[in-house]
């Protein structure tokens, strides 16, 4: 053993060095991963088209935004305040039904910018209505309110719908990495569309969706840095909503796949191989199980080498996507 040069020096010191190598290595992959992701992320997202959009529709005074609670319910709760609701309506839509975009942000923050703006006005391109949702996070954040949110939202939507001129039926959800993890949930029996007296979705539309908060546990990362930020987020997530004491049950509340039923409305999905922060395999490949399970009909799309965050995938392999998204959506309805 003593004249192999790998172990020149003793095994544990060769242990040593290849575990520092190890950290080494992974690390910069790491990096370069993240710096990556932002890079597609700033180039494929089209910020650009949704801001334009927004002051088109505010020059022709229609651009409607909405606080989703009443002032009392403001003065009472201050985390109310900033959950508010705006409407992105369609040049020439093609139905009075809509979609409900829901922008990600791992229940921290909201990524309405990038994953809110620039899909509704696609979806408007396209001849859909859509509105966008800002929910509660961060410490307005509380166990279930972004779905509360969702579900006062929507009675709004339906209580008012000669003056959006939209209509309640076959409505679809859209949510992105943490929106995706809340539109997966209400679509469901549990925290969801029931218990607000509301339709099921007609389709739910997903991209990048943080869905199994747990299966970092049971499935270990070759790369120890992606695993800590899995565990980061994943608890970042859990305690906004439930607070400190109860991250571990949060967790567990909100696996997406666990409140699947043979019900579940038809599902849309795609995500990237190459997402540090919300991997695929431990996610939507999860999810895409737990529906083939049920016998869910669904679609999932999954494009190599692509990030998280991207939102509408302009100039990367997704590009395209939500157009099938609807496309898919118009033919289960």
């Amino acid at each position: 053993m003593t004249n192999i040069y790998l172990f020149a020096n003793g095994f544990g010191e060769t242990i040593r060095t290849l575990i520092i190598a190890y950290l080494i290595l992974t690390f910069i992959f790491t990096v370069y991963s993240i710096a990556r992701m932002y890079y597609i992320e700033h180039k494929s997202n089209n910020v650009k088209a949704g801001r334009a959009r927004v002051k088109e529709l505010q020059a022709a005074g229609r651009f409607l935004q909405f606080p989703v609670y009443s002032m009392e319910e403001m003065a009472q709760d201050k985390h109310k305040r900033d959950v508010r609701l705006m409407f992105f309506p369609a040049d020439n839509p093609k139905s009075k039904r809509f979609a409900m975009v829901l922008p990600g942000g791992g229940y921290a923050h909201l990524c309405t910018k990038q994953e809110g703006y620039p899909v509704a006005a696609h979806l408007n391109k396209i001849g859909v209505n859509a509105f966008v949702l800002e929910y509660s996070a961060g410490r307005d954040c509380e166990p279930f309110s972004p779905m509360a949110d969702l579900g006062i939202a929507l009675r709004f939507i339906s209580d008012n719908l000669d003056k959006f001129n939209v209509t309640m039926d076959g409505y679809a959800l859209i949510g992105f990495s943490a929106g995706g993890n809340l539109a997966g949930i209400f679509a469901s029996h549990k925290f969801g569309y029931m218990d607000y007296h509301l339709p099921k979705p007609g389709a739910v539309i997903l991209g990048y969706p943080w869905t199994c908060v747990n299966d970092w546990l049971h499935h270990p990362y070759w790369n120890i840095w992606i695993g800590l930020l899995g565990i980061w987020l994943t608890n970042r997530g859990s305690f906004y909503m439930f607070g400190l004491r109860h991250i571990r049950k949060g967790r567990q509340m909100l696996d997406v796949q666990k409140y699947i039923g043979q019900d579940y409305p038809p599902t849309f999905m795609y995500s990237g191989s190459w997402d540090v922060l919300v991997p695929s395999s431990r996610h939507a490949d999860v999810f895409d199980a737990a529906l083939k399970a049920n016998g869910i009909h669904h679609v999932y799309e999954k494009y190599f080498g692509v990030p998280h965050g991207i939102g509408l995938g302009v100039r990367t392999k997704a590009e395209g996507w939500l157009d099938r998204a609807v496309e898919f959506w118009e033919s289960v309805i």
